[in-house]
């Protein structure tokens, strides 16, 4: 994905990215945090953990708990439930 297609989805309201997972190698979370900055975008993390078949461990990546309310607070669905 290039820079103009980010560009082009923060245009369209895109509120923040996914910066920190497994699949994403060092470079391209050093790119997505720069962009974040320079765009006021939410960075979060994630395992992507869906089960033993695969490489992801359970919470190997997390998103910050400040970044998780803020989502809460920008929401407009379904309330989160913080437990």
């Amino acid at each position: 994905m290039g820079e103009k297609t980010f560009h082009d989805m923060i245009d369209a309201g895109l509120l923040g990215v996914e910066a920190d997972h497994r699949d994403n190698p060092a470079e391209g979370r050093v790119w997505l945090r720069q962009l974040a900055a320079d765009n006021s975008l939410l960075v979060t993390g994630s395992s992507d953990y869906h089960g033993t078949g695969k490489p992801n461990l359970l919470g190997e990546f997390t998103t910050d708990p400040a970044v998780l309310e803020k989502m809460g607070e920008l929401a407009t669905g379904t309330p989160i439930l913080f437990a």
